[in-house]
């Protein structure tokens, strides 16, 4: 078993899932070992949230440094009844490990650690690690931490925290990640649940509910909240020929996600466009009433619901949390809860990538390929105000982020470390 394996069943037993505030302390004492180990200096910054594990390995003469970001917490593993295997008890099962995390993102951190012990005394940059615990809700703390070490930070470009290759075995080059607002709006009533023989007189709150959000969306997918597209960043030459060359499997990813269709039809450069450069609303969940087993004919005295709203350059999550209050309010519905941070991005033809691309093909072999902007989210907008970044990883189609029977493949975990040590030779020499 490799060093980076066995690192990675360590870490993968700890549940450190941030939202239910479990194993936070745990991972961070196995962070100090293993940086220790690997004779880095390294420290834990306390925040007014989960602490920050800072690390750093100096490459004597080096020119460069890379900052590594990573995050130890991970999603709640819920629903349990449909993992195969435990969650916190990392399994092999047909090539792949399984295990609430390790996609997202332990097995990243595993090879990035994998390769600094591989390359020991022939580090050409210096090495910066910070490793938070907040990232699965919302990097609360992130911001403040980063301003209030910016000396400490200096670095001349990050390497973000994921990535992966394609059903094809092609390694992604990430530049971006869009921005996020996630956001809980309710709808009032009266109070108490009435009997639903009075929704003829009493107004609903569930109806008011549902008739704003399908105010917000037409069935094509279109948002329709008002000014939502007036700031997006159209895609330059640049864009449009990653864009192109972009590999997206439309019939294997339709089998992996268990649908017919793409939204409204979308197929091609199309369909390609709104994953890596339009923006959207998506509803998380919907509740109100009685949910239980059987009927109960009440009218609730509250409606609630969960969303995101996935933001592309340069829209500002403060514009869109004002436009969204603006249109909720003849609803007389309010948003509570509300948190998120905007997108960022480095562009497809800045050095930082290029030295990506190039030791993505020697590490795998293949030609690797550019996407411009993830369509998941991601607080990189703290670093990308101070440097470039870039991403890549070890994780694949089928990872089942986010979702039961999380997994990577075993066979990945190699070549992705060699993509690191690769990455950091190149660097070097930019």
């Amino acid at each position: 078993m490799s060093w980076a394996r066995a690192f990675l069943e360590r870490y993968l037993r700890i549940p450190s899932v941030s939202a239910q505030r479990t194993g936070m302390r745990e991972a961070v004492t196995l962070l100090l070992e293993t940086f220790r180990e690997l004779d880095c200096d390294v420290r834990v910054i306390e925040t007014a949230g989960n602490p920050v594990v800072f690390a750093e390995k100096k490459a004597p003469g080096a020119k460069k440094t890379l900052l590594v970001y990573n995050h130890y917490d991970v999603q709640p593993p819920e629903p349990f009844e449909e993992w195969i295997s435990q969650p916190w008890v990392p399994t092999e099962r047909d090539g792949r490990l399984f295990a609430r995390g390790v996609a997202d993102n332990k097995a990243n951190l595993a090879v990035r650690l994998g390769a600094l012990k591989a390359l020991g005394g022939r580090l050409p940059v210096n090495l910066k690690f910070t490793v938070e615990g907040e990232e699965e809700i919302g990097s609360p703390s992130l911001a403040g931490f980063v301003a209030s070490n910016r000396e400490m930070l200096a670095a001349d470009a990050c390497l973000w925290e994921t990535g992966g290759k394609d059903e094809q075995g092609r390694p992604d080059i990430i530049c971006g990640v869009k921005g996020i607002l996630h956001a809980e709006a309710v709808a009032r009533g009266p109070s108490r649940d009435l009997h639903s023989s009075v929704g003829v007189a009493v107004p609903s709150p569930a109806w008011r509910l549902v008739h704003a959000l399908a105010g917000l969306r037409a069935p094509d997918g279109v948002v329709t909240l008002p000014g939502f597209y007036d700031k997006v960043r159209r895609a330059d030459k640049a864009d449009r020929q990653a864009l192109a060359a972009m590999p997206y499997d439309e019939e294997s990813r339709k089998k992996l996600y268990g649908i017919d269709g793409f939204l409204g039809g979308l197929s091609g450069e199309d369909l390609k466009e709104a994953l890596v450069f339009k923006p959207t609303i998506n509803i998380n969940g919907l509740t109100g009433g009685y949910q239980g087993p059987g009927s109960k004919t009440v009218l609730p005295k509250e409606a609630r619901v969960k969303f995101d709203v996935r933001m592309v350059p340069d829209q500002d999550p403060k514009e869109v949390e004002a436009a969204l209050r603006k249109f909720l309010a003849p609803y007389r519905v309010e948003l509570v809860d509300v948190h998120g941070y905007p997108p960022a991005r480095t562009p497809v033809d800045a050095p930082v990538v290029k030295a990506a691309v190039d030791s993505a093909r020697d590490a795998y072999g293949k030609e690797p390929w550019l996407l411009p902007l993830m369509p998941a989210s991601g607080p990189m907008y703290v670093y990308r105000a101070l440097m470039p970044c870039v991403s890549f990883g070890a994780g694949h189609p089928g990872a089942n982020i986010h979702s039961p029977n999380e997994n990577v493949v075993l066979a990945d975990l190699e070549p992705a470390e060699k993509h690191m040590a690769r990455f950091v030779e190149r660097f070097a020499l930019l």
